[in-house]
């Protein structure tokens, strides 16, 4: 049984119970969330969730620092062993962009920016740091290939990087559509990967 390290009573919970409270606030939104309801999730007693998490709002912190975990590990599974930075900045928008689909899809009144409002909330700087770092090896990568300037700014590519991935689930899509994978690596690679090409006289 895995456990996830928490400042409740116990100092660790399992990691099933976690993943019922993320799950939870996917579904349900911070506002309607409940322990009873996360209780419920992991079928068991809302007095065995207060016994480990100690109240609503460390189950809350701990199941939001969970979901920031997810979502590296996602990129990471996206990403896998593509042959060029493009191909990788590719396969995670495509990856985030089903990822919003999916999220839209379970309740019409909580979009999935309100999620990440949340997590940016009790973890963003974390979340963005180790956003950059996932990022750092591979551009580094990219300048050995020739895809990028050896002399750009690697952790602010990183960066640049990141926050044009992460408006995919947060603005308002207008000039490609979700529903179509193909387009959307096409469109975010290009531009993307433009942002960190220097001009040139």
């Amino acid at each position: 049984m895995r456990l996830v390290p928490t400042n409740g009573p116990r100092g660790e919970v399992p990691e099933r119970f976690v993943a019922a409270v993320a799950q939870t606030l996917m579904r349900l939104g911070l506002q309607r969330f409940s322990l009873s309801a996360a209780a419920d999730q992991a079928r068991v007693s809302r007095g065995t969730m207060y016994n480990w998490f100690g109240g609503k709002q460390d189950a809350i912190d701990v199941g939001v620092r969970y979901m920031a975990s997810a979502f590296i590990d996602m990129l990471g599974v996206a990403v896998g062993e593509q042959d060029s930075l493009r191909d990788e900045i590719g396969a995670a928008a495509a990856a985030l962009s089903e990822h919003r689909r999916w999220s839209d899809q379970l309740d019409p009144t909580m979009h999935t920016s309100g999620l990440l409002e949340l997590v940016f909330e009790v973890c963003g700087d974390d979340l963005m740091q180790r956003s950059v770092e996932f990022w750092v090896p591979r551009i580094k990568l990219a300048k050995t290939r020739g895809e990028v300037d050896a002399d750009l700014p690697t952790e602010a590519a990183a960066d640049w990087i990141i926050r044009g991935l992460m408006s995919i689930e947060v603005l308002p899509v207008t000039a490609v559509d979700l529903s179509k994978p193909e387009a959307v690596r096409e469109h975010f690679s290009r531009f993307i990967m433009g942002g960190l090409a220097e001009r040139r006289s």
